[in-house]
């Protein structure tokens, strides 16, 4: 399920999480705030989600590298 990152949503995010094969987590690389959330959501899909449940890290607007607030290297420390 999509829930754009809505904190509204979270309470119900920690049910998928339990039965989730794969996460996909999406954040803005022209927006530091927009990855500190990532850095929230990945918690908790560490503390919800199976063991070894896969997850992707894709740094959206990729097109717009003159806007990166995040570098590559910082992006790659999520896990």
């Amino acid at each position: 399920r999509d829930t754009a990152g809505q904190e509204r949503y979270q309470t119900i995010t920690k049910q998928y999480y339990r039965r989730a094969q794969g996460i996909f987590l999406v954040y803005d690389i022209g927006s530091e705030r927009s990855y500190q959330h990532i850095v929230k959501w990945a918690s908790d899909v560490d503390e919800y989600a199976p063991d070894g449940v896969q997850k992707i890290l894709i740094g959206n607007k990729a097109d717009e590298e003159h806007k990166r607030q995040v570098p590559k290297e910082q992006g790659q420390q999520v896990s």
